[in-house]
């Protein structure tokens, strides 16, 4: 477990930590993250409300890529 999942007990809390940040990134970079999601889940088929609602914690900046991935593993492995 790494430093950063060592202060949530469960993803849900991960999530809304991160959703209560202030913004990280610019605008301009946050619709480039958008465009290469809409590609992804054109391509992969995705549309789980779930999984995009995830998206956006990457798109919108309140995560860096490190940060989600690892929230992602948590989310998917946690027992």
């Amino acid at each position: 477990m790494n430093k950063k999942q060592q202060h949530y007990t469960s993803a849900d809390a991960w999530r809304e930590a991160a959703i209560s940040r202030i913004v990280e990134c610019s605008k301009q970079e946050s619709d480039l993250r958008q465009q290469q999601a809409d590609h992804h889940n054109e391509q992969s088929g995705t549309s789980d409300a779930d999984t995009l609602q995830d998206q956006q914690l990457y798109i919108l900046g309140k995560m860096d890529i490190e940060e989600y991935q690892d929230y992602l593993l948590f989310k998917h492995t946690k027992a």
